[in-house]
């Protein structure tokens, strides 16, 4: 039998990480297309941003495992998590912003609180925060590493998840 195993922390924080760099640079594309009319979309982003999402999102996925387990319905878990990233947000600007190294100033928008989060943004963090756990935090936990699918064809795969457990892959 051949053994699979779960991506590693450091593996979903680089997914997550560069997740959320890409999205936050397609985002600020779209916006400079709806906001200017500019068709070149000039995405941009600050390397600040890697670490940020990528450590906000492997908290996320804690929380979500944490409810998940008891059975939280969706619409309480990504009301969380939007609570969670307005806190996050305003946090880490607010660490940033001593170095003069934060790279967002949300102070043109209704409803900001010192700059660093805006009310403005909520429909989109809560509806980031559905996508993020349906959709990215669901297939990262799905990654497993081994060896070459050709290497294994008609043996039965050992799967090790993320906490240790061992199973049977089904999908085959």
């Amino acid at each position: 039998m051949t053994k699979l195993e779960a991506l590693t922390l450091v593996g979903r924080f680089y997914i997550y990480a560069i997740h959320g760099y890409a999205a936050e640079v397609m985002f600020t594309a779209l916006w400079e297309f709806v906001v200017n009319f500019n068709l070149k979309l000039p995405g941009v982003t600050s390397v600040w941003s890697f670490p940020i999402y990528g450590l906000s999102v492997l908290v996320l996925e804690q929380m979500y495992l944490a409810m998940k387990a008891r059975n939280t319905h969706l619409l309480v878990r990504c009301a969380v998590y939007t609570v969670w990233t307005y806190c996050w947000e305003f946090s880490t600007g607010l660490l940033l912003r001593q170095f003069d190294a934060c790279p967002w100033d949300y102070t043109p928008f209704h409803g900001d609180f010192m700059g660093l989060v805006t009310l403005e943004y909520l429909p989109l963090w809560y509806m980031a925060s559905v996508f993020m756990e349906r959709v990215v935090i669901r297939y990262t936990r799905r990654i497993y590493l081994g060896p070459d699918i050709e290497t294994v064809e008609g043996k039965q795969l050992l799967v090790q998840d993320v906490n240790g457990d061992i199973g049977t892959d089904k999908s085959k």
